[in-house]
């Protein structure tokens, strides 16, 4: 069957009728009379019931056609639409419904799938998020690309058409996936050319190896540049970011419109007939495209293109962002071979792209601005080893509601709590009294909200969503007013700051597409350039000079002048004074102007005022002076929070701060920041262990930039909840803040189930207010991202002080087992002494062979509950070459461990087993890896009862209400609560250990539950613990 004629047709009920049975045969029911459904008048037209689908897993499909108002604007009323049929299809206990909504004046037909909000295991098994529904929209019609809609709908007819497949069907998620990785194959394909390198997978580890010759005409041009081949890689990331946001204007219709006409002719395949009707091909970069960046990018008499290559008497818009500005590597020539453009431009035309940025309950099925985030992030130069990872939309929306949520509720009486939080998750003002109302809307108009790593501007955007979405269900909406509130929004509560120049590019152009979806004609970016910024957010010194005072003129005592100011827009200061009024008074004339050369020439008299204030403070000198005048401002080695934001900081800083902060371990490279920073006072509750860059965050947010009674929400690593190397951290926010909610999610083998699909790491969400109290707050542990299942807990200050005075670890554990915690804690008489293997098996790697006549290397695998294994499931056993180990290392602390029997465990094991700790008695002659942890003998007890204890039921409960990753560090081991044995006790453990290894001795198969269960009887004992206390953690 002919998919394409139906697809890029006038909705034909018929036709579509007949698609639905190709897919569905013998399942698709048509009624031969429709039946009509009552329906929002201001919504729809009319609304037929048009059949069903029995699905072969046993639910239902209904079937609607929509006949939409000729007055309902679609982008603003998803949630309408979305509920339109609800009753009608949940009433008759289908799962979800198909519609398709058009109106009889318009080419365009939108097919959507409604449904309850469902997540699928991976068993296929499904539960119900939420009450919410989810609507997933093709858009079709004559003028609209069809090649995935067809794809997904004939993968759909060779499926098990349950509901699942249809799920997948209409997948955004699925379209995004494939749309990065074609993506991601063309530009690497470009850069095997111009490089003659790839990035290729050698047992599941990316190594780049040489393919082939360089384009030495290419390399040549690039050779300019300090590290020529990464120039080359930006350069085509630009280029292809520049390709794909000229797709969204092409979608809008604002490519090549005819000049002097309205903004709605343009041509929908702009750049690919300008490829393939160009004389230009092989140099189509530099001839073709270029000159219409450079058009882009600046303002035009009538919008008129400059030069004939690129058109005559037609029209591009005026972008002011920073993605089409001019550069160095622009200045080069880039002859890319015409098959490499042709098969780039092939590949955008087979998509489809909506400028409305989709939300997690209501999405079109095509690439939508995020994936410029998405691209940039994903191949931004060594984003993973910088701890950079995309924020999923769901938990992007989760952050940004809860957070806007807590600064609604400061100082709200608590019944007014609940309210606020049902307006802002369902955005129904009904129910809203008018002086709450007015309220509500004026802190929504005052909010300052700021993300500190803004990436690509993920977080800003989700609040521009929920501030709009709020704002509009207050004070209504309407096609001029749609886009003042959103410009009102841009300009006003928002900012950023991001080290990487690229994702500030980024993120203003999504802020502008943001503002397009409702514009008829294109119009300049809201001015925010000194609103969404580069620089390095932790550091506000430049060369030990401290510039976080610049905006509070009032308490600097002048210096004497060395020459008098005679007007503030001269370039050139000579005291702090009047650098300061000068960078004040150009940042508020540039928010005044839209001329592209004005904006030029005040950013020039701001910059140069930023170096001479730096000069004046650090003193002048040749060698000063050079350094300045060669640093570009902003830059990424500092950020001038109090400057560029002086409104917010002289109102005592921002109502929200937000974001995903990198997750790095500041390493020898970072050495001269990290003396920077330990310097300064208010980073001295990040220090401690391993620096993780995610700790200088959160200190910085609470210590720098929120005001007091402000809402802090962060996602980083799970290791901040019990990690020894963020005690500081937390003490601070346990005395001095409060925490109001912690989501906490697990490592997970499926990708699907991770919040960061790219890596298997654990992670929480910290939401926090910027004011001491001792409140119980909520945590919520989940055992996947879709948070279809896990448990609740709460505590007060007082309660993580009576479990952890020390450490103040936030365990996993519920509220009603904080009782048999804090008694095992206790009941501890004996401290623990953790090491790390003395082996470390890259360091000391070289040492390492095959030869038998050598000490044994156990490593984690060999090591089992109550006994070892030279047959290891993974790896091989090596030895040491022990004489070469001891006369390098043999006076370090540990190189005489091995002389004796000690207890040896796995520092990995998974992070939802339910046996966390795996320990055994390692003989003396044995070393140990680094992947193995060890406990010498203590005086106190007798090693194989400390065994017997370690290996308990007991200590591995307390052990998983603690941990938070799949480390089995030294440290929790320290803290575990050994509790006093007599020697009758110590005898009898001792003996069942005994027995168990003489079991294992004779097969490693051996049933040893008996001896096991005596063993935890035992330990029950000795922790006094009561039946109820064993039940728990026998569950």
């Amino acid at each position: 069957m002919d998919y394409r004629s139906i697809i890029e047709s006038r909705y034909n009920r018929q036709n579509w009728q007949g698609l639905l049975y190709d897919i569905f045969r013998q399942r698709v029911q048509f009624w031969q009379q429709p039946q009509a459904v009552v329906v929002d008048e201001s919504m729809a037209k009319h609304a037929l019931y048009t059949g069903k689908i029995n699905l072969p897993d046993g639910h239902v499909i209904a079937i609607y056609e929509v006949e939409l108002s000729d007055s309902v604007v679609i982008e603003r009323n998803r949630a309408g639409i979305r509920n339109l049929l609800c009753t009608n299809w949940r009433g008759m206990g289908c799962a979800g419904a198909f519609m398709f909504c058009f109106r009889q004046n318009e080419a365009v037909l939108r097919f959507s799938y409604v449904s309850e909000a469902f997540t699928f295991a991976e068993d296929g098994s499904l539960a119900k998020e939420s009450t919410d529904t989810k609507r997933f929209t093709y858009l079709l019609g004559e003028g609209h690309r069809s090649r995935t809609a067809i794809k997904q709908f004939e993968d759909l007819k060779k499926s098990a058409l349950d509901l699942k497949a249809i799920t997948k069907a209409f997948s955004v998620e699925a379209l995004s996936d494939l749309f990065f990785k074609e993506y991601k194959k063309q530009y690497e394909d470009i850069i095997e050319f111009i490089t003659g390198k790839r990035m290729v997978k050698v047992a599941n580890k990316w190594e780049e190896q040489v393919t082939g010759q360089p384009c030495h005409e290419i390399m040549q041009e690039f050779a300019q540049f300090e590290d020529a081949e990464k120039a080359v890689r930006d350069y085509v990331k630009k280029l292809m970011g520049r390709l794909v946001f000229i797709q969204f204007l092409q979608k809008k219709g604002w490519m090549g419109c005819s000049a002097g006409e309205a903004w709605n002719d343009g041509d929908k395949e702009f750049v690919q007939n300008l490829f393939a009707n160009t004389l230009y091909k092989n140099t189509f970069v530099d001839d073709v495209l270029e000159p219409l960046f450079n058009d882009i990018n600046s303002k035009r008499k009538g919008d008129i293109v400059s030069d004939a290559k690129v058109g005559t008497n037609i029209k591009v818009p005026y972008l002011n962002g920073g993605l089409f500005e001019k550069d160095e590597y622009d200045k080069t020539k880039f002859p890319l071979p015409a098959k490499y453009m042709k098969c780039l431009l092939d590949f955008f035309a087979s998509y489809n792209f909506t400028i409305d940025e989709n939300d997690p309950d209501d999405a079109e099925i095509g690439v939508d601005p995020e994936m410029l985030g998405r691209i940039f992030e994903n191949l931004l130069e060594d984003n993973k080893d910088k701890g950079a990872f995309y924020t999923p939309k769901e938990i992007v929306q989760y952050m940004c509601r809860e957070s806007l949520i807590a600064y609604l509720q400061t100082d709200v009486a608590e019944d007014v709590k609940s309210q606020i939080r049902e307006f802002v998750t369902t955005n129904n003002a009904s129910d809203l009294s008018s002086e709450l109302s007015v309220s509500i809307d004026k802190k929504l108009k005052a909010v300052k909200i700021c993300d500190p790593a803004i990436g690509s501007g993920a977080f800003p955007m989700g609040l521009l969503r929920e501030l709009y979405a709020c704002r509009k269900a207050i004070e209504g909406i309407d096609d001029e007013t749609a886009v003042r509130i959103k410009t009102e929004i841009i300009q006003n509560n928002i900012y950023g700051v991001d080290i990487e120049k690229g994702a500030v590019d980024i993120a203003r152009l999504r802020f502008w597409l943001a503002l397009i979806v409702d514009e008829k004609s294109p119009h300049a970016l809201p001015n925010m350039d000194f609103k969404i910024m580069q620089g390095n957010s932790l550091l506000e010194q430049y060369e030990g000079i401290d510039l976080s005072g610049m905006s509070l003129n009032e308490q600097r005592a002048q210096k004497a002048r060395a020459k008098k100011q005679v007007a503030w827009h001269q370039t050139f200061a000579f005291d702090e004074k009047d650098a300061l009024d000068n960078i004040q008074h150009a940042i508020k004339e540039y928010y005044l102007t839209d001329e592209h050369s004005a904006k030029i020439h005040l950013r020039g008299i701001i910059n140069e005022n930023v170096r001479s204030y730096i000069l004046n403070l650090k003193g002048w000198t040749p060698d000063i002076q050079r350094k300045l005048q060669d640093l570009p401002i902003p830059n990424d080695q500092f950020f001038l929070w109090h400057i560029y934001f002086k409104d917010v900081f002289d109102n005592g800083g921002f109502d929200i701060v937000i974001g995903n902060p990198p997750y790095f371990v500041y390493q020898a490279q970072h050495v001269g920041e990290i003396e920077t920073l330990r310097k300064d006072s208010d980073y001295s509750i990040a220090f401690g262990g391993k620096l993780n860059a995610y700790k200088l965050f959160l200190a910085n947010a609470l210590k720098k930039l929120i005001k007091e009674n402000g809402i802090n929400c962060f996602i980083f690593q799970n290791s901040f909840l019990g990690d020894k190397q963020a005690t500081n951290l937390r003490k601070y926010i346990l005395e001095n803040a409060q925490i109001i909610n912690i989501e906490s999610f697990p490592e997970r083998d499926s990708k699907k189930k991770r919040v960061f699909e790219s890596v298997k790491m654990s992670v929480c969400i910290l939401i926090i207010r910027n004011a001491s109290s001792n409140e119980e707050f909520v945590v919520n542990i989940w055992d996947d991202k879709y948070k279809s299942s896990g448990l609740t807990t709460c505590f007060s200050k007082d309660d993580i002080k009576a479990i952890d005075s020390v450490d103040f670890v936030i365990p996993r554990v519920k509220k009603e087992y904080k009782s048999t915690v804090i008694q095992m804690i206790s009941k501890r008489s004996l401290k623990l002494k953790c090491y790390e293997g003395e082996l470390n098996v890259t360091f000391h790697k070289k040492m390492f062979t095959q030869n038998p006549s050598y000490p044994t290397i156990l490593k984690g695998a060999a090591i089992q509950r109550f006994f070892y294994t030279l047959q290891m499931s993974q790896g091989q056993i090596e030895y040491l070459d022990e004489n070469s180990y001891l006369s390098k290392f043999g006076n370090s602390n540990k190189a005489q461990h091995h002389n004796v029997e000690r207890i040896a465990m796995q520092v990995m094991t998974g992070a939802n087993d339910k046996l966390r700790i795996v320990m055994c008695i390692v003989p003396a002659g044995y070393y140990l890896g680094n992947s193995c942890n060890y406990i010498l003998p203590h005086k106190d007890i007798d090693i194989k009862a400390l065994l017997a204890i370690l290996n308990s039921k007991a200590i591995n409960w307390f052990f998983r209400c603690f941990s938070t990753n799949s480390n089995v560090n030294g440290y929790e081991v320290d803290n575990f609560p050994i509790p006093f044995v007599d020697l009758d006790r110590q005898k009898q453990l001792s003996a069942l250990v005994d027995s168990i290894e003489k079991k294992k001795a004779l097969s490693v198969m051996s049933d040893i539950s008996e001896e096991e269960n005596k063993i935890n009887d035992v330990v029950y004992s000795l922790f006094e613990l009561s039946d109820k206390q064993i039940k728990i953690i026998e569950e």
